[in-house]
């Protein structure tokens, strides 16, 4: 085969169509990419928005002391200083369901000199973690004990989603032991 008849070839339209398709799909990604991409910074204002709701600003980003973030069930990814004077503690929870992780934002406020956790959110779950959906944030308060209701079992805080509470409580006693770091 010469090069002529190469390039007359359906192999080679195939290849030129291929191409094409390549550069304009990776093109068009590219572009979506820059117009939906989320910072960072908005990431954090999302956080804080699911947890306090509107009308409160991020104050600072506190550096994390390593020796106090990480233990055999949980790290601490972020602490945020809010400019209410409140903590807001991104933590993420191991042993969920098929060792997968599970991470929540949790508030902190300053009472009698100790941190109470104040409200919990859930931020972000791996895959595995299936049940997390049917996980509310009434049961989720109740779980974590932040209800004048009874607290729940982990398996009642979403049918069969026992795994996955315990990685939420991981997160949340991770984020505990370390706000205890601060005073």
């Amino acid at each position: 085969m010469t090069v002529k008849q190469f390039l007359q070839s359906k192999i080679f339209k195939c290849i030129i169509v291929l191409l094409c398709i390549a550069l304009v799909s990776g093109g068009l990604l590219a572009i979506l990419n820059d117009l939906w991409a989320v910072s960072p910074e908005e990431l954090i204002q999302r956080g804080i928005k699911s947890v306090c709701g509107d009308g409160v600003n991020l104050e600072k980003v506190c550096d994390i002391n390593k020796d106090y973030a990480s233990t055999n069930d949980g790290t601490v990814q972020q602490v945020l200083l809010l400019d209410t004077g409140d903590y807001l503690v991104k933590a993420q929870g191991k042993h969920g369901f098929q060792e997968g992780n599970v991470s929540c934002y949790i508030l902190f406020h300053l009472e009698d000199s100790v941190y109470k956790v104040q409200k919990v959110s859930i931020a972000d779950y791996s895959s595995s973690q299936t049940l997390m959906s049917k996980i509310t944030d009434s049961g989720l308060a109740k779980f974590i004990g932040l209800s004048s209701e009874a607290t729940m079992k982990p398996s009642e805080i979403a049918t069969g989603a026992s795994y996955s509470s315990t990685a939420i409580k991981n997160a949340v006693n991770v984020a505990i032991a370390y706000m205890q770091t601060m005073n």
